[in-house]
């Protein structure tokens, strides 16, 4: 069983690399194919990240004319996949920045109001997103690319660009938080 879905695995991010080589010769047949496999995952990390959903709609289209302008660039070092994810950390984070004043740190709980609970699509896992939300956004993140996203440290840490035991110590103390809030609303 995990021999087919390694298989699947590696098939997916062969074909993630033959689509980016297609785009980086301007193929648009390419460019939406690599778009349907990887938008539901990048744009659901975007709105966990910023939690906010015309941000991360607005954001999601800058990663994808990014990767379409800077395909090129792609020198292999990671998955065509989690040089995406960069990209939508990157401009996730400038967002951010701009976003928040010096005196609001990025690594506190982001509340406004296009919360989860606002956003149709996160229903079914209510009570854990809603405790996500209570948790940093470095946090969010880290649990966000394990979890949701399968990366494993060696991608988390490229993508990071941290140490991999950083990384190991970040998912250990994002998931201490996220029992904590968890077991806060169980109260």
């Amino acid at each position: 069983m995990n021999r087919k879905i390694e298989k699947a695995s590696h098939d997916k991010e062969d074909n993630h690399d033959k689509l980016l080589k297609k785009v980086v010769q301007k193929d648009t047949k390419a460019f939406e194919k690599l778009y349907e496999l990887t938008s539901n995952s990048i744009f659901f990390y975007l709105y966990r990240l910023l939690q906010n959903k015309e941000s991360a709609e607005d954001i999601h289209v800058e990663v994808y004319a990014t990767v379409w302008k800077n395909a090129g660039s792609f020198q292999g070092k990671s998955k065509v996949k989690t040089w995406m994810f960069g990209i939508a950390r990157n401009l996730a984070l400038n967002e951010l920045r701009k976003k928040y004043n010096e005196t609001q740190s990025i690594d506190r709980p982001i509340r406004d109001e296009h919360s989860y609970k606002a956003y149709n699509g996160f229903d079914r896992q209510q009570y854990i997103q809603e405790a996500l939300m209570k948790i940093s956004a470095k946090h969010r993140e880290i649990l966000d690319l394990v979890f949701f996203h399968e990366e494993n440290y060696s991608e988390i840490s490229q993508l990071l660009d941290i140490p991999e035991n950083t990384v190991k110590t970040r998912v250990y103390y994002a998931k201490a938080a996220l029992k904590k809030q968890l077991v806060k609303r169980a109260r």
